[in-house]
């Protein structure tokens, strides 16, 4: 592991943890937080178009049950919206606990 910033080890002494347990703990939260961000993200476009997926959206767009513009726009960002997500889901694993 790589030097050690100053502040995770005062921090880390500060709360009786490990510095390693620290900077897990921590980063499973960082991804958590992510996670909730990016659904929550997700969930607005849901409301908005009312379907589940972007793919929903963009069948709805191809077929003129909704209006293309902004509606592509949002398909994009949506559809990295769902690969982002499936990225950290996959990562959060990896974490592992202390």
């Amino acid at each position: 592991m790589d030097a050690i910033p100053t502040t995770v080890a005062r921090v880390a002494k500060e709360l009786s943890l490990p510095v390693e347990g620290l900077m897990q703990r921590s980063l499973k939260a960082y991804l958590k937080q992510e996670i909730r961000a990016v659904q929550m993200d997700m969930t607005d476009f849901q409301d908005r178009y009312g379907v589940a997926k972007a793919t929903e959206l963009r069948e709805r767009i191809k077929q003129g049950k909704i209006y293309s513009h902004p509606a592509w726009e949002d398909v994009i960002e949506w559809e990295t919206l769902e690969a982002h997500l499936a990225h950290l889901q996959e990562l959060l694993p990896e974490v592992r606990d202390v």
